[in-house]
């Protein structure tokens, strides 16, 4: 479904075996008055048909999506490696703090600083200023304009986070209009992360949005938004509509929404649009037509995204999909992988880092230049090319992979994660799809604990019916880049 509110999807076989698929707009809570003359628009429902299984019909939905859906100035471009300050400072950063990181960050071929939560109102935690969205000067001396052109003449981008749809009880915004808040009235409204929702059915709520934003971005380069959304929609009641058109609120904020994020690409054409929903919710098509990307998940433990990321892909192209190299032990379960495996899993994505990269250890932070050259090197590919679940550790609980084949079938890059090591077995044969059965394909691998070795040459259907054998490595959470190409 090409939408981003609340909805429902069923299917129902009859007792004459018949089957009907429905799905829309949820109607549980949902109304819209209709007067004499007036429409009204549903979402559009995309059906795609596969004769090949999840795999083809993983590609024809990506082929959908990215050919015909996602637009703007990024949809064929490969996106600037980026380095975010979350997890590396969360609320306690200054102007000083954010160079230091860009500076070296820089050194190792990264290029954009994005500025996480925390750089307006007095916003130290997560209690207070949505919605004040003015600079906190006594951490960025100078402001914004100043740390943006710091980063301009190192030659780094800049990038800022935003929360728009929020306000926090502790603001300025919410002392001088607290019916701006979706809440029923005579109730006490329930608070989610200290915050409310804005009530984006009105009018002159979405103009103040908008204006708040957009000065900010005016008022200094910036090449890339985070737009945030970090909870969920409860209470509904709006001081702006009528009894009879409460029923009517979610489906005009979804709308309202639409309105914001376009009317931002519209002023800011080359702008980098990023949504993100408490990592991973509103990943839908609705949103994808204003932003050539979604944050995927919060959770960056590298054996977590397999999982996330394997049922993203299943309908959402590798070119959609937020996807970062975090520090370890990982912030959100303490689990521990090597560095190079959480490359291998963030190549499968938009590719980027979230750490201190003034902390983390000499052998990791050497191994930073080769990961963007392997992103350089490899996007298109991963970009544009077609995707094949070749095995799932959700369902094997042992090992995990995937396969991207370029269009003309000359190329392809297998990635390989050994998530749990077994006793006594020497190699792994791995069947792959997608190939040219008539060419001859040269097959070089790397590993997470740092050996490059070309394995050898093949035919494309001995690969695919035969398969690779590809050597067990010693310990966990280990990872294998399988590149397969033909010279003719």
């Amino acid at each position: 479904l090409v939408y981003s509110g609340n909805f429902v999807t069923l299917a129902e076989k009859t007792q004459f075996d018949a089957v009907r698929f429905a799905t829309g707009i949820a109607g549980e809570g949902f109304s819209w008055r209709l007067e004499p003359g007036e429409d009204f628009t549903a979402p559009e429902a995309v059906l795609v048909y596969s004769a090949e299984g999840f795999n083809g019909m993983a590609q024809n939905f990506h082929r959908l999506w990215r050919e015909h859906l996602i637009r703007g100035e990024w949809r064929d471009k490969m996106r600037p490696i980026l380095i975010n300050n979350w997890e590396a400072t969360y609320f306690d950063f200054d102007t000083d703090k954010l160079l230091s990181i860009a500076r070296e960050a820089r050194k190792d071929g990264i290029e954009m600083l994005v500025m996480d939560d925390g750089w307006f109102g007095h916003r130290n935690n997560d209690e207070s200023s949505l919605g004040d969205w003015k600079v906190n000067e006594q951490k960025l001396k100078g402001g914004l304009k100043r740390l943006a052109d710091e980063l301009d003449a190192m030659g780094m981008k800049f990038g800022l986070w935003f929360e728009p749809e929020m306000i926090s009880p502790d603001s300025e915004l919410y002392r001088a209009h607290p019916d701006w808040a979706i809440r029923v009235e005579g109730r006490t409204p329930g608070l989610c992360r200290c915050q409310y929702v804005l009530d984006l059915s009105r009018p002159e709520v979405c103009d103040y949005v908008y204006n708040a934003v957009a000065s900010i971005l005016r008022s200094a380069h910036i090449s890339y938004v985070k737009w945030d959304m970090n909870r969920q929609l409860a209470d509904l009641g709006s001081a702006g509509l009528p009894p009879e058109r409460a029923g009517e609120l979610y489906h005009r904020y979804v709308l309202a929404v639409y309105a914001l994020q376009e009317r931002l690409i519209t002023e800011f054409p080359q702008l980098l649009l990023e949504n993100c929903s408490g990592g991973g919710a509103r990943f839908d098509a609705g949103m994808l037509y204003y932003s050539p990307q979604i944050w995927c998940s919060d959770d960056t433990d590298a054996v977590e995204r397999l999982a996330i990321q394997e049922g993203t892909a299943l309908v959402y192209p590798l070119s959609a999909m937020g996807a970062h190299v975090s520090t370890c032990p990982n912030h959100a379960c303490g689990r521990i992988t090597p560095f190079r495996t959480r490359g291998y899993v963030a190549l499968a994505g938009t590719f980027g880092y979230e750490l201190d990269i003034t902390k983390i250890s000499p052998e990791e932070r050497a191994l930073i230049p080769g990961q963007i050259a392997m992103y350089k090197k490899y996007n298109t590919l991963v970009r544009t090319g077609d995707y094949y679940r070749v095995a799932s550790y959700a369902q094997n609980h042992e090992w995990d992979a995937w396969l991207v084949v370029a269009g003309d079938k000359k190329e392809a890059l297998l990635t390989v994660v050994q998530v749990l090591n077994s006793p006594n077995w020497h190699s792994r044969r791995v069947l792959v799809p997608g190939l040219d059965e008539g060419r001859s394909y040269t097959v070089t691998v790397e590993d997470s604990t740092g050996a490059v070795a070309e394995a050898g040459t093949w035919a494309g259907r001995t690969l695919r019916n035969a398969g690779l054998l590809l050597p067990r490595l010693s310990g966990d959470f280990h990872g294998q880049l399988v590149h397969l190409y033909c010279a003719d």
